[in-house]
């Protein structure tokens, strides 16, 4: 099924290693926005028919040789992502350019191109519009599948764009690319195109952890609070939204907006694993206090159904093997001992295709994780080719996951004759180091009681203050820190006579605010109790750092 977007994405036991959850949350996040995969959609956020700019950057494309354009309307597909590259393809030779209609219940959908890469196929659509742009906040096709020549089917995931100079809606859609070089006929499936509309509740009453409030929404009944936790600049609201389809799985994109003196927001927003049948979001709001909180005009917002179109376009096409995937210059990479020190990693090979440029990693990052260096990962990672500068990110390549590959990935600007003359620089910056060090940093605490207890320790260069108490029979433990920088620790551990005990799990979201509150159930010690702060994050300006790729 596709998805729309909206605008602005356990008690004891043994030793194993335990993984980052945190950084598990980003990485998904990551892999989720370059796939647009619909597995698992870590943020519930609809992306609407107005211009959608993903974390690319868009930019002017100068091509070297002359190309041919596609007839008639010309379509602006550089307000999706990935658009650019994959009519730079086309209109260079790579993939099959297209212009074939199907009308059902008097709307026309026409495919344009398709362009497989080795690993997904794309497939450019685009749609007559029959709402005006007001009329309407999001719009899918709520049914999309491919099927080969043997009936084989396979889920097609993308979203709409609105494109004001066609007044058209326009698509990337994508699925697994089965082609293996050769030549296929296809049949392209779409059904059902419906319109959302924003549907706002104003709530009676601000609710604190553990009370229900009633929406009187038939699609969300009510929605229940989990917790507040105010931080050092932030507030985080973790609630259920009880979905009258069990398989809704949030794609109404419920959310709650907070208004006060100082406007409205629905700040970061993160759908987490369901605890039930119910849908688990976390939302956390910046500058927020919990007496503000308190004080604060609280909505509930989703996407309701504004105009549904139960139409049926099928397209059968054939597609050639010949893949934008394919590289047009490779060359091996070397990186510098400083470079490798810093970023905790080294890059293996560089490869331009027609869709992207791509600096493959020779180090698996996520294992460093136990290195005295730690894991680095870098939020703002950017290539200058030539004199223009692209946005980029860290990425996963291939479907299986024994054979993934991780590497920096961006999209191609523009064809050269000879990318061996062209000089690239990579740029990482805003680096975040992960740790975990089982053979130090053990802070002795002292047998806990109802009464809250606090103990302090010096993490690398921050104070990180722990404080734990007794709930019933579990014990709490709350971690946070004053240091600027410091984005908190993600998960903790104990050691209780001697033995190591790991608390409950409870999944963060990528934005989630620094302090961190841990359940350890059952809780019961004789003599000895000392704490780990286990998973910590923090960012590290002096881990930046930049590397030529071609001189």
């Amino acid at each position: 099924m596709s998805r729309f977007y909206k605008n602005g994405l356990q008690g004891k036991v043994q030793d194993p290693p335990r993984p980052n959850y945190n950084q598990m949350w980003t990485d998904i996040e990551r892999e989720v926005a370059m796939r647009r995969s619909g597995a698992l959609q870590v943020t519930s956020t609809p992306r609407t028919k107005r211009k959608f700019i993903p974390a690319a950057i868009v930019f002017s494309c100068f091509m070297v040789v002359a190309v041919p354009v596609f007839a008639g309307v010309t379509l602006n597909w550089d307000s999706l992502y990935g658009g650019r590259s994959v009519t730079n393809a086309l209109n260079n030779g790579v993939g099959q350019r297209y212009n074939l209609d199907v009308s059902s219940k008097d709307i026309t959908m026409s495919l344009k191109g398709v362009v497989t890469d080795g690993e997904r196929m794309k497939m450019l659509v685009s749609i007559d519009s029959d709402m005006k742009p007001g009329d309407y906040d999001a719009v899918e096709l709520e049914h999309m599948v491919i099927k080969d020549e043997a009936g084989k089917e396979e889920p097609v995931n993308g979203y709409l764009n609105y494109d004001e100079s066609s007044g058209k809606l326009l698509g990337i859609y994508e699925t697994k690319d089965n082609l293996q070089q050769g030549k296929k006929t296809y049949t392209l499936e779409a059904g059902s195109l419906v319109y959302y509309k924003d549907k706002d509740i104003a709530l009676k009453q601000i609710p604190k952890a553990g009370e229900t409030l009633s929406t009187g929404e038939a699609r969300y009944p009510s929605i229940r609070i989990k917790s507040v936790t105010e931080s050092n600049s932030s507030l985080a609201v973790r609630y259920n939204v009880s979905a009258a389809d069990s398989n809704d799985q949030g794609h109404g994109d419920p959310h709650l907006i907070v208004k006060t003196g100082s406007g409205s927001s629905r700040g970061m927003l993160t759908q987490l694993p369901p605890e039930d049948k119910d849908v688990l979001i976390e939302q956390v709001f910046s500058n927020l206090t919990a007496e503000a909180w308190g004080n604060a005009e609280l909505h509930f917002n989703y996407m309701k159904e504004a105009k549904r179109i139960p139409g049926t376009w099928s397209f059968h096409f054939k597609a050639d093997g010949k893949k934008a995937g394919e590289a047009v210059y490779s060359q091996l990479l070397q990186s510098s001992d400083e470079f490798q020190q810093k970023a905790g990693m080294s890059l293996n090979q560089l490869t331009v295709t027609p869709l992207e440029i791509i600096a493959g990693i020779q180090d698996d990052m996520l294992m460093k994780v136990h290195d005295k260096n730690g894991e680095v990962m870098y939020k703002d990672v950017r290539l200058m080719v030539g004199d223009q500068e692209i946005a980029g990110s860290y990425t996963i390549k291939g479907d299986d996951p024994e054979k993934y590959q991780h590497v920096f990935a961006f999209e191609s600007p523009e064809w050269y004759k000879d990318w061996s003359k062209v000089p690239m620089k990579m740029i990482l910056k805003d680096a975040v180091v992960t740790k975990r060090d089982k053979s130090a940093n053990w802070l002795v605490l002292n047998k806990p009681a109802a009464k809250k207890q606090t103990a302090e320790m010096k993490l690398e260069s921050f104070g990180v203050r722990f404080d734990y108490y007794m709930d019933g029979n579990d014990l709490v433990v709350e971690s946070e820190s004053d240091s600027k920088g410091f984005k908190g620790i993600s998960q903790s551990m104990l050691r209780v006579d001697g033995q190591d005990l790991y608390p409950e799990y409870t999944p963060r979201g990528p934005s989630a605010p620094s302090k961190n509150i841990e359940r350890y159930p059952n809780f019961k010690m004789n003599q000895t109790l000392e704490i780990n702060p286990g998973f910590y994050s923090y960012y590290d300006s002096s881990r930046d750092s930049e590397i030529t790729l071609i001189k």
